[in-house]
């Protein structure tokens, strides 16, 4: 099911008052940590910004126990105010602590590895991560509405039940900066070939030593380029890396829907990525951009590709679809799906596809 079908449904909204949501999440910027769950803060600015009013639950940094038993107290004292008409979870275990009151209707949000697991490498599985699996596709088939980011992600979810949104893109934040300024003002060399990794190298499932091996695949063949990783920074720090590069490499194993692909789209610079999530689908039909297999031959020809590719790309343009006020539209269809799904004789999403 795709999320275009809920807006050409919704005919009125069920609610006098504007829609209130309580939003539960384990990560969220901050100050110590600007760069975490950056992409969730923007879907809350943009529903902000359609009307609806949302407060986020998002633990301060501690022992995780502590941090779990916080969120649940707090879901549950909030939802017996009866102030909020959808509570919202992103990510496998705060989705069942959204779940873990029954008075109001839940949405929750799969980020990727919580339906698809987190590979370790050698075919190794994070067992963790796959209690978290389990209790993620559970989930599916016990509240009101669940979204993912991809169709590889629906098809992991109990019997196919998700909506298909991905997330959104802050047009105004990620555009289009002159190469030269960006270099100027980050001192990099004018002249060299700068290829960004943007995710954390010590995560196996981002394959950093794949990245690492394709550039040293380049300067065996004579060319000279330099390999970036952008972890760790704020949004208004990574955009200038962005816009800086001449090319956004992504060597990961497993993605759900990543955000980093997205965002150098918006700046219209050329992509390099092996075949997960939805990456295909966005930048499949942008010249410049390249999808590959896991193999560091073949990365590297498309970063020797995208470097020889002269201007920007249309990715802006190849993916306006995904710009945040689109996608916010997208997501209070739902709600308001849910809520009228709620009326007396009316079955929720998720209950539907049992």
């Amino acid at each position: 099911m795709i999320a275009t079908e809920f807006c050409a449904n919704i005919k009125s909204p069920t609610t006098k008052h504007a829609l209130r949501v309580l939003m539960v999440t384990g990560i969220y910027p901050t100050e110590e940590r600007p760069h975490k769950g950056t992409f969730i803060k923007s879907q809350v600015d943009s529903l902000i910004a359609a009307g609806v009013e949302v407060e986020v639950i998002h633990p301060k940094p501690g022992p995780l126990l502590v941090r779990y038993l916080w969120t649940i107290a707090q879901v549950i004292l909030k939802a017996g105010t009866k102030q909020f008409d959808i509570v919202h979870g992103h990510y496998g275990q705060w989705c069942l602590f959204s779940r873990l009151q029954w008075s109001m209707p839940v949405v929750v949000s799969f980020l990727g590895d919580d339906l698809l697991g987190t590979p370790l490498g050698h075919g190794r599985y994070s067992k963790l991560h796959a209690l978290i699996v389990r209790i993620s596709r559970w989930l599916c088939g016990h509240v009101d509405a669940v979204i993912v980011k991809s169709e590889q992600m629906k098809q992991a979810s109990r019997r196919g039940c998700g909506i298909v949104i991905p997330n959104g893109v802050d047009f105004e934040l990620f555009r289009s900066e002159p190469r030269a300024q960006v270099r100027a003002s980050l001192g990099w060399d004018p002249d060299r070939y700068y290829i960004l990794f943007g995710s954390d190298p010590a995560i196996p499932r981002k394959g950093f030593h794949l990245a690492q091996e394709a550039i040293e695949r380049l300067h065996k063949k004579g060319i000279e380029c330099e390999l970036v990783v952008a972890n760790g920074l704020p949004q208004t720090t990574l955009v200038h890396y962005i816009n800086a590069s001449n090319a956004l490499i992504l060597s990961s194993i497993s993605e759900g829907s990543p955000n980093i692909v997205k965002e150098a789209m918006a700046c219209n610079i050329p992509i390099i990525a092996t075949r997960v999530g939805d990456v295909a689908e966005i930048i499949g039909r942008t010249e410049g951009c390249s999808i590959c297999s896991h193999d560091p031959d073949e990365l590297a020809t498309g970063i020797e590709r995208a470097i020889q590719h002269s201007g920007p790309t249309t990715g802006r343009a190849d993916i306006a679809h995904l710009e945040c006020s689109k996608i916010a539209r997208q997501v209070i269809a739902v709600y308001e799906h849910v809520l009228q799904a709620r009326r007396p004789g009316k079955h929720s999403m998720a209950a539907r596809e049992k």
